[in-house]
């Protein structure tokens, strides 16, 4: 490769002092010559001539007569490409960090030429760095003035572009003093080589009679801003979310796309003792086989597969059977109306088999009922005809923290679940635990759900249930294990 005609002189810009005042030294430019080699020159020299026959042809002088000739002969294009790229590009700079930097007791530091303080070692894009003032001035600073440099105190170079401000601390004007490009700090300890350096600041940063208007409670802050350009600092590519929830809940009610349709309502059941039951008039709800057959089984049996007419749901309010498929869509019920209708959407998911929800909306009425010990009774029996474990816990918690010659007085048991004892007996050993306790047969309700849901075991069911079926996989893991062995 050599230079094309008139491009073989190159003019270099050079900062010729690093550690001099940016803002006041002027910029020398450099000349330099790249001498082509010997072959270089003589085509140099080739394209010159050509250059001139074609000069002397447009002015209508020698070498008009062979026009014709070089019509004939093909013409060479120059292809570009694109540029190679050594090291980080500049341009894509991180943002500033900031590190202000508190010379205490400013006025009584020593102002002996040369003399300097350094800041403890502080951390910014992976390196160590330190500022050092000298409040006298270094061997070369103007008389008066402040000097201020960065030192760099690791075993690695990088670019760092910086700027250092002192701000007024009664909103007059601020001293900033910055470099308006990269500079490459060089190892720590390693000589200046040009404008790489170890180091890098200004000779004469402020006055030092000024600076002492800018101290606070005797102290001068000097802001140290900093930015980089590492290689491949980027900012995090965007990336969208999987969307299927998205077009799940988009989808949910289209009647053009849906395959099952439910009439829900027609018939309620009365209070308890009653023989009639309400009317209600019916809603219509269109929705999907696939979201029902992974998030209510239940409900999906009860839709006949080519069979278009309506599956009838009764014994559900319109308004809870929607909060249902919509759930089953992926949707969020909204706390107020999961407070509200606690109870209604426990059943209703119960009896679907949308267990997720059930034991949502169990813990979100077991926060929020009040128990006393009129109503105590009244609530196990509820909990203990639903499984709703979590619920029966707090009751049993409640009872074994209440005043016992209290409850023996207001309760009786007669009507309560036989395993009633048992789950009173669990609350109080678990009390007495010193801490949390793996044994599963005092775990609390979440925890024996946590760890059967980590097994890929049902959640659902009393307490009794969940540690069976623990126990039952715990065997069944050992069992496979001493197979294993003997294999």
């Amino acid at each position: 490769f050599f230079p094309a005609h008139g491009q073989n002189t190159h003019r270099l810009q050079h900062d010729p002092c690093s550690w001099a005042d940016e803002g006041r030294q002027s910029v020398k430019e450099i000349t330099q010559v790249v001498r082509p080699s010997p072959a270089a020159s003589r085509a140099s020299r080739v394209d010159w001539a050509g250059d001139k026959r074609a000069l002397q042809r447009r002015s209508g002088g020698a070498g008009s007569s062979r026009t014709t000739e070089r019509k004939n002969r093909s013409i060479s294009m120059s292809t570009r490409l694109e540029t190679v790229q050594v090291g980080a590009p500049t341009g894509r700079l991180s943002d500033w960090v900031i590190a202000p930097v508190q010379f205490n007791s400013f006025e009584r530091l020593t102002t002996v030429k040369g003399a300097f303080v350094s800041s403890p070692v502080f951390s910014c894009f992976g390196h160590q760095w330190v500022v050092m003032i000298h409040p006298g001035g270094d061997n070369i600073s103007t008389d008066g003035y402040v000097s201020l440099y960065l030192g760099n105190q690791m075993e690695e170079a990088i670019e760092v572009q910086f700027k250092f401000i002192a701000k007024h601390p009664n909103g007059g004007e601020d001293i900033c003093m910055r470099t308006g490009k990269l500079k490459k700090f060089s190892p720590k300890g390693s000589e200046v080589v040009g404008d790489v350096g170890p180091a890098h600041g200004y000779h004469n940063f402020a006055l030092r009679s000024k600076l002492m208007d800018y101290l606070v409670d005797g102290a001068l802050i000097v802001e140290m801003h900093m930015r980089t350009n590492k290689p491949g600092h980027q900012p995090a590519p965007f990336v969208p979310e999987n969307p299927f929830l998205r077009n799940a809940l988009a989808d949910f009610g289209n009647e053009e796309t849906a395959d099952v349709r439910f009439e829900v309502g027609g018939a309620v059941e009365c209070g308890k003792g009653r023989r009639k039951r309400a009317k209600t008039p019916t809603t219509a709800f269109h929705a999907h086989r696939y979201p029902l057959r992974m998030n209510a089984p239940a409900l999906a049996d009860m839709c006949k597969v080519g069979d278009d007419s309506p599956t009838a749901i009764s014994n559900v309010r319109p308004e809870i059977f929607e909060h249902l498929l919509y759930y089953c869509y992926g949707g969020k019920i909204d706390k107020d109306d999961l407070q509200s209708d606690a109870k209604e959407i426990i059943e209703a998911a119960d009896r679907f088999g949308i267990v997720s929800l059930k034991l949502e909306a169990e813990a979100c009425y077991a926060n929020t009922i009040e128990l006393t010990l009129d109503n105590i009774v009244e609530v196990v029996n509820y909990a203990d005809s639903k499984n709703l474990a979590l619920l029966k816990e707090r009751c049993m918690n409640f009872l074994s923290s209440a005043n016992k010659k209290e409850v023996a007085k207001r309760v009786s048991f007669a009507n309560a679940p036989a395993q009633l004892l048992n789950d009173l007996m669990v609350s109080l050993a678990r009390r007495e635990a010193a801490s949390d306790t793996d044994d599963v047969d005092i775990m609390c309700v979440s925890d024996l759900r946590r760890m059967a849901h980590g097994r890929g075991l049902s959640v659902d069911g009393s307490r009794e249930m969940l540690i069976s079926s623990i126990k039952q996989d715990e065997e069944g893991s050992e069992t496979e294990s001493d197979q294993s062995d003997l294999d």
